[in-house]
């Protein structure tokens, strides 16, 4: 890992890893390092070269990405939960469990000075509850597909921490893995990587016709889905 100054002064970080590769690939990471990966023939000097070139996209994307990660934060005083931030409240209770409702978030606890468990409450509210969405939306796309003459196959739903996709599906075992980062987005929004993954299924790239058939099955797809790149 090497800093690299750039001529206003600003630093870059990046990390190079040597590989077979045929072009010098480059990628903004969440802990504000550049992921570099080039062949043995790519030079010091010219890595460097498209790093400072290229410096202001690099430091913008690590901006992003903070803000994402900020988006998604859970902490003991809010949340962001479908597209809302909720407040919570902490109340001395034996009942040790956190709801989520209209306004608030609401944790009972013996241990209300205990930030970790009350963080730890509220995760696994918020978990529990965004599986129970995630199971709601896949019988809803399914059952839409069905309705319109597809046949979607047997598929298996899993939320898990994916930090550089909100989604992606396994088509040929039938398998669509979700972000649970998206718990901090719109409905909507989780609706529209649901319809991104099970497009893949028809039309397993981006091509047009994959982005034809996904703004049929689903006509406000960018309406909802822009909202994970801005």
């Amino acid at each position: 890992m090497k800093t690299l100054t750039l001529p206003d002064g600003r630093t870059l970080t990046y990390e190079l890893t040597r590989k077979r590769v045929k072009n010098i690939n480059f990628r903004a990471k969440e802990n504000g390092v550049v992921a570099v990966s080039a062949n043995s023939r790519a030079t010091i000097k010219e890595i460097e070269r498209f790093l400072i070139d290229r410096a202001d996209f690099f430091l913008n994307a690590f901006e992003k990405l903070k803000a994402r990660e900020e988006r998604s934060e859970i902490t003991v005083r809010s949340a962001n939960w479908l597209g809302k931030e909720y407040p919570v409240r902490i109340i001395q209770n034996s009942r040790e469990c956190a709801v989520i409702d209209e306004n608030e978030i609401r944790v009972f606890s013996r241990l209300c000075d205990d930030g970790e468990y009350v963080l730890e409450l509220i995760k696994k509210a918020a978990e529990k509850r965004f599986l129970a969405l995630c199971g709601e939306l896949n019988e809803q796309v399914r059952a839409e597909l069905t309705r319109r003459g597809y046949s979607p196959p047997p598929t298996r739903i899993t939320v898990k921490d994916m930090r550089s996709r909100w989604g992606s599906c396994s088509y040929t075992r039938g398998h669509i893995s979700i972000s649970r980062r998206l718990a901090a987005y719109p409905r909507e929004t989780v609706l529209s990587v649901f319809w991104h993954e099970y497009a893949h299924y028809w039309h397993h790239d981006h091509s047009d016709k994959f982005y034809d058939f996904l703004l049929e099955m689903y006509p406000d797809y960018y309406k909802w889905n822009d909202l994970l790149k801005n």
